[in-house]
């Protein structure tokens, strides 16, 4: 399952250290790095978001630091405050936006584009590979509706294609879908990707807003 938290590296605590605390105390706060509310309250604060945005030490974060604190905080602003959703959702980022192209599971922007696409192979699956077709579709749907609806909606006005929230749509019944099959691992956080399926809209909403206001995808 996409995780953003399980995957921060040295630098990212390095960076942390810096932003938080002088250099002659920074060895004080190696020893919270092991607990999780400790480390989420210092995610949480706003110096830390704006040390991402405007500091020339983030360059060296890792992607799963760097979209773990852009999500959390726009997620906060919205009202999403489980900590869980941010760590998925910065976790999916993550892992698909600047993906290699080609990897039509993971490479947003090139990947599988169409609902009709993903349903063609749902209709014939079943059992565990089904579940990992719906992850799959709702984490696709998740990034091109969150990071990408311009291109969307360029493609509704130019081919008549369905619109965002037709995406929107089809990603909170993937979720869903996935939540509720039978045959998922039994170490599947269903409660997480029932909520995700339930908090989309707005989690999709805050996305935009970070993707215009905060993220350079390019062109």
């Amino acid at each position: 399952m996409p995780s953003s938290r399980d995957r921060f590296s040295a630098s990212d605590f390095a960076f942390l250290g810096e932003v938080l605390a002088p250099a002659e105390t920074r060895s004080h706060l190696s020893g919270l790095w092991d607990d999780p509310e400790a480390l989420r309250e210092m995610l949480d604060l706003k110096q830390v978001f704006r040390a991402v945005l405007d500091s020339p030490s983030a360059l060296q974060v890792s992607p799963a630091f760097y979209f773990y604190v852009m999500v959390r905080h726009v997620f906060l602003q919205a009202g999403l405050t489980d900590p869980a959703l941010a760590n998925y959702v910065a976790g999916v980022l993550a892992e698909r936006v600047g993906a290699e192209p080609g990897d039509v599971l993971k490479d947003a922007a090139r990947g599988i584009t169409h609902a009709a696409d993903f349903l063609s192979i749902l209709e014939t699956s079943s059992g565990r590979l089904r579940f990992h077709l719906q992850l799959a579709a709702g984490n696709q749907f998740l990034v091109l509706t969150g990071m990408y609806p311009a291109f969307l909606r360029h493609r509704a006005e130019r081919r008549g294609a369905p619109d965002v929230e037709f995406y929107e749509a089809f990603a909170c019944r993937a979720f869903r879908g996935a939540a509720d099959n039978p045959e998922a691992p039994a170490s599947t956080p269903r409660h997480l990707l029932g909520a995700l399926s339930e908090a989309l809209p707005t989690a999709r909403r805050s996305l935009n807003r970070m993707a215009e206001e905060f993220v350079f995808l390019g062109e």
